[in-house]
């Protein structure tokens, strides 16, 4: 009979381990980036605004790989919309979160997510500045 304790002790293992990786991972993209910029000879420099956030989503390793994902799921909404992302493979050079700020991506942040996540959903609004999208990324 001493089996039971080791087959109970794997089932609890593997349930702890299951609810670790279902556990939500909090991220998220500033709003806005402040742009500055060094004065050119000749020039006046006038910047009207901050670049605000129009979008987000993960990428297979640093910025500089281009590693854009075209595997998710959409859900179009007049209001609201959303892409569903499916994390649970390999990435050599690991998960990343890009940011992208103003109508055309002009500047994007990016910040490496923890490896154990599984599963991110992006889900889009419209923001109250023109070009401005409130994202909620919610990933597990």
């Amino acid at each position: 009979m001493r089996t039971l304790p080791i087959v109970l002790a794997t089932i609890l293992g593997n349930l702890a381990a299951a609810s670790t990786a279902a556990t939500p991972v909090s991220l998220s993209c500033p709003e806005s980036v402040p742009i500055s910029t060094s004065s050119v000879p000749g020039w006046k420099t006038h910047i009207a605004s901050d670049l605000y956030l129009n979008s987000a989503a993960p990428i297979d390793g640093p910025p500089e790989m281009h590693g854009d994902l075209a595997d998710y799921a959409s859900k179009p909404g007049k209001k609201e919309w959303s892409y569903t992302y499916d994390l649970d493979r390999n990435f050599p050079d690991g998960k990343w979160l890009e940011c992208g700020y103003g109508p055309h991506n002009e500047l994007t942040l990016s910040q490496r997510m923890p490896d154990s996540i599984k599963i991110c959903t992006f889900t889009y609004r419209k923001g109250a500045k023109a070009g401005q999208n409130d994202i909620k990324i919610r990933c597990r």
